[in-house]
């Protein structure tokens, strides 16, 4: 057993709208949807991975678990992008909310929220 080496494979999240927010994940960051399965318990899955990357976001959604807020600076994501200023310039004009407003974080960093409240810290590759 000293060979074994623990490896890291998923988060689970809840949300309150599967389908929005695999377009959420696809679109913004080009995440891959995959392995859609209802678990033991009846919620229906979906796993989000990147290319080239094998940890996953494991997306858990219930009918009857959508009315929750995520507290504020709970638990973020970091995602890297080539060009902060690119992809705000693109993804500002369709609703995303970018902050601080006044521009990345020492240059190097925005935050934003997907559609069910979690932060995404979005960073320069």
């Amino acid at each position: 057993m000293a060979d074994f080496q623990p490896k890291f494979l998923h988060t689970r999240i809840r949300v309150k709208n599967l389908k929005e927010t695999i377009k959420f994940y696809t679109e913004l960051f080009g995440f891959i949807a995959s392995e859609k399965q209802i678990s033991p318990a009846g919620n229906q899955l979906c796993f989000l991975t990147l290319p080239g990357n094998e940890t996953k976001i494991e997306l858990a959604y219930s009918p009857d678990y959508t009315d929750f807020e995520v507290p504020e600076d709970l638990i973020h994501f970091a995602v890297t992008v080539p060009d902060l200023e690119e992809f705000r310039r693109k993804w500002e004009p369709q609703g995303i909310e970018f902050w601080p407003e006044q521009g990345p974080v020492n240059g190097r960093f925005y935050f934003i929220d997907d559609p069910n409240g979690y932060e995404i810290e979005v960073m320069k590759a």
